[in-house]
């Protein structure tokens, strides 16, 4: 059976009535990528190793101390190569370096910073998503990838909250630098561009008054379907949801028997340019039907998730039409 390196050292060591003086010299760091430092003593040599563990450490202080021993005193090569030691948790080539937090500085909650600067700027919900686990039980390492829109980023740690936490500090940090630099760049426009553009934000907000009091951003309504209607509420002001109420009522006609073309493209019209005062938009599909006289539309708003109706009817005027009353009472559903 193949010895160890420290098997070896030791043995080494006995016969010239001595031992192997190891001496830990560096505990881990405090931080989730962990590692340890050995240094042996022998004979007035030194050697050191570094492993994710310490006996992977020590091991390989012996191992180095081998080495040492055999340049400096001139012995022959041993008759068979030293074992491997029993790395379970083996040392990346590259680990990354991770700053100890100095007790003076406050703790940053990055999972709960990233998810409100996505909330902030209307992007989806960051979603973590298990890579690997390897290792042992008691020494195992996870990792975890933290993806926002078609960004990715990948944090290892020893438990599955610091390898999560890791990935959303990076998330974090590189949304900050995105949407910084995208404040940078709207900062360093000419005067002439600025200008023409208030001028076009003012004629929007004289066409549609709501703009001037809703929210810039549209709110994220990545939430549970259950609290789908409370989130849709809550995220207008008191006043503006009266008006939005009156406006959707507004829309829908007593008489709902005899409704032609122009009255439902002016109706479509009116309900996209309502529509886009809250930031969102309509759009309609005509789909096919195995009945000659039957018409088949489908409408949706896309809020998140989308509200889609989809309206039956003998033409297509018709059909349109009953599509478009459907999702202004589903609206009104939602925010009653």
């Amino acid at each position: 059976m193949n010895k160890t390196p420290v098997s070896i050292l030791q043995e080494m060591m006995v016969k010239k009535h001595t031992v192997p003086n190891y001496e830990l010299i560096h505990d881990g760091g405090g931080t989730h990528m962990n590692t340890f430092t050995y240094k042996v003593i022998c004979d007035g040599l030194t050697a050191t190793g570094t492993g994710r563990s310490k006996k992977d450490a020590k091991h390989e202080a012996a191992k180095a101390m081998l080495e040492t021993i055999a340049a400096h005193r001139g012995y022959p090569q041993l008759p068979a190569s030293p074992a491997q030691s029993p790395v379970r948790t083996p040392l990346p080539p590259q680990v990354p370096e991770v700053p100890r937090i100095p007790p003076t500085e406050p703790f940053v909650n990055a999972i709960g910073a990233l998810q409100d600067l996505c909330a902030e700027n209307n992007l989806q919900e960051p979603l973590y998503v298990p890579i690997s686990d390897v290792g042992p039980p008691h020494a195992k390492i996870f990792t975890i990838q933290c993806e926002v829109s078609t960004f990715k980023e990948i944090g290892v740690a020893k438990t599955k909250k610091q390898a999560k936490q890791e990935a959303a500090k990076k998330m974090l940090d590189k949304i900050s630098d995105l949407v910084a630099n995208q404040d940078e760049n709207l900062s360093e426009e000419n005067d002439d561009t600025t200008k023409k553009e208030n001028i076009a934000n003012e004629l929007a907000k004289a066409r549609y008054p709501l703009l001037s009091r809703l929210p810039t951003k549209k709110v994220n309504l990545g939430v549970k379907l259950s609290e789908y209607h409370i989130k849709l509420k809550n995220s207008f002001p008191s006043d503006i949801y009266t008006d939005l109420i009156e406006k959707l009522e507004s829309f829908i006609p007593k008489d709902k028997s005899n409704v032609s073309e122009e009255y439902v493209e002016t109706l479509l019209s009116e309900f996209s340019e309502f529509l886009s005062t809250l930031g969102l938009n309509i759009s309609n599909v005509t789909l096919e039907s195995n009945k000659a006289d039957n018409h088949v539309v489908l409408m949706k708003i896309n809020t998140f998730p989308e509200i889609t109706q989809i309206s039956c009817a003998d033409t297509d005027t018709q059909a349109r039409f009953f599509a478009i009353i459907n999702l202004i009472n589903t609206m009104l559903f939602l925010l009653k």
